[in-house]
This record gives structure tokens, C-alpha cells and sequence, in this order.
């Protein structure tokens, strides 16, 4: 059944990619029991125009002063959306918006190399930016620890990630079309497990996921996709175990943050996000 459907999506490239949801069992499978698979997925329809740094329908977002997050006014039927959800920037250099889902508070998920705690944990969201000119419009997007969405997520200067529980993607504002496959935890350092993975186009819808799945092949149980194609960079076994550099067994949940540097507008857009987890020791 979700074979079919998602294999027939041609250019438009809509749904759920299939190597991180089916390959998992996520959708397309035993689905009368939800709590066997927990898994959450927001088409961006309800939550209107949002306040800063205030918990509405079950997310928080962080807007300086020329930055609006909320409902697009409109969709193009061409590209396939449903609900968007805006980060409209007015053109104030260094100007951020982010958004998490908990309130701030709550995590939903966390990857854990411990028997009997182990879990595979997914999340995948289809964005897109309307410009990719250096000090355009950088993004961050993965799972990160509760409370990210605030001031300064992203670095002023470069557009990169502040360094906190992290596993995911940023682009940085002096090569705003290129992603980057990062992790970090909190009080290390960032690191990159690929340079250049990715490339943004402007106005141009595109998928990033990750999956960690604890009973794949040696050092490749951290997987990053892009387009729901998996790349060739990950995490090594030993990295994930130690868990000095990497957030092994801490709380993380959705993050979507964005910032330009120059004085020009810009705006990112958020088509929807998902996010799921399940038990393997069980």
C-alpha cells in the first residue's frame, strides 16, 4: 500500500521518504496499534500566526523583531503542499525565528545504545528557503535538546548551530545552498559527519531525515537522508557508545531554525515535519 503511493510521486517529491518510514515500519504496516510504532507528523494546518517565545498547539517558537512565523497565505497545488508554515524574514541583519515542538519543555525522543533502551529514532521535514545568496537565509534542522528554540540558536557571524544536543543538518550564511550533516552535544563541539552533503536550490522544495537505528551494520547506525536518499557519512559505533561527543541517551526533540546575515529579506518555508520512535529490545 505505501509503496505504491510513495513511489509514485514523480518530481514533485511530497511524501514521506520511503527508506526511513516503510523501511522502519512506521506507515505501511501494522497500524491498528499506533503505540507499537509512536510516530507524529504535522502538516503545519492549525497552528496560525505564532507568538514568541509562548507554547501554542504544542510547539514553541522564538521570532526577534523582524522575523513572523505562521501560516503561508498560500500553497501551490504544483508542489504539492498542504499546510506551510512561513519564517518570514523583513530584511533586519542577523534577524532569527525557530520552532520546536514540546513547548519548549519536552522531549520526545532519545537515542540510546544501552540494552534493553534501545531504540530506533526517525525524523524527516520537507523545507525550502527563497534564496540561497551568501548571507541569504541559513537553516538548522534535526533533533536537538528541549529549549532550543530561543535566542541565537544559530551564530550570528557564520550561521551555524550553537553548540548543544544536536543530530541533523545546517547550512552556514557564507555557503547558504550547501548542507551540511552535523551532531553535537551540549559543552563539546560541533562536528560534521558530512561537508557539502546536500545542495539547497532556491525555492525548492527539499527533504531532510536522520534515522539511528541500533541493530544496523557497524558504524552506520546513524543514518542521514537527504531526498530520502541516505548518505554516505555517519556516526561511528564507538562515538555513539562513549557519548562525550555525541548526545547518546539525552532528551531530543523537533528543531527548525533559520537566520539571514544581510539586510535583505528573506523567507523559509516549512511544508511539514515528522517524528517517531519505537522500542527494538522488546
Amino acid at each position: 500500500m505505501g509503496t505504491t503511493r510513495l513511489s509514485a510521486e514523480g518530481a514533485v517529491g511530497r511524501g514521506l521518504s520511503p527508506g526511513i518510514w516503510q523501511q522502519y515500519g512506521f506507515i505501511g504496516g501494522d497500524l491498528d496499534d499506533p503505540s507499537k510504532r509512536p510516530f507524529f507528523f504535522d502538516d503545519f494546518t492549525k497552528l496560525g500566526v505564532m507568538a514568541s517565545a509562548t507554547s501554542q498547539g504544542g510547539v514553541i517558537t522564538y521570532q526577534d523583531a523582524g522575523v513572523t512565523i505562521q501560516q503561508a497565505a498560500a500553497a501551490d497545488n504544483s508542489e504539492g503542499e498542504f499546510g506551510v508554515l512561513e519564517f518570514s524574514h523583513d530584511g533586519t541583519a542577523h534577524d532569527e525565528g525557530s520552532i520546536e515542538l514540546g513547548g519548549g519543555t519536552s522531549g520526545l525522543v532519545a537515542i540510546s545504545a544501552t540494552a534493553l533502551s534501545r531504540n530506533v529514532v526517525a525524523a524527516e521535514a520537507r523545507v525550502k528557503v527563497t534564496t540561497v545568496a551568501v548571507g541569504g537565509c541559513c537553516l538548522v534542522f534535526g533533533l536537538a535538546e528541549p529549549g532550543a528554540a530561543a535566542a541565537d540558536l544559530i551564530v550570528d557571524t557564520t550561521g551555524a548551530l550553537v553548540v548543544k544536543d544536536f543530530v541533523g543538518f545546517q547550512t552556514l550564511l557564507t555557503s547558504n545552498s550547501e548542507i551540511d550533516a552535523v551532531y553535537a552535544i551540549a559543552g563539546g563541539a560541533l562536528a560534521q559527519v558530512q561537508d557539502n552533503a546536500g545542495t539547497l536550490v532556491s525555492d525548492t522544495w527539499i527533504k531532510l531525515g536522520v534515522v539511528y537505528d541500533p541493530f544496523a551494520e557497524p558504524n552506520k547506525k546513524m543514518k542521514y537522508f537527504i531526498n530520502g536518499v541516505e548518505l554516505g557519512g555517519s556516526v561511528t559505533d564507538a562515538i555513539i557508545t562513549a557519548g562525550t561527543a555525541f548526545p547518546t541517551g539525552e532528551e531530543l526533540t523537533l528543531v527548525l531554525g533559520t537566520k539571514i546575515l544581510t539586510a535583505s529579506a528573506a523567507t523559509a518555508y516549512a511544508d511539514w515535519w515528522a517524528v517517531g520512535s519505537y522500542n527494538v529490545d522488546s
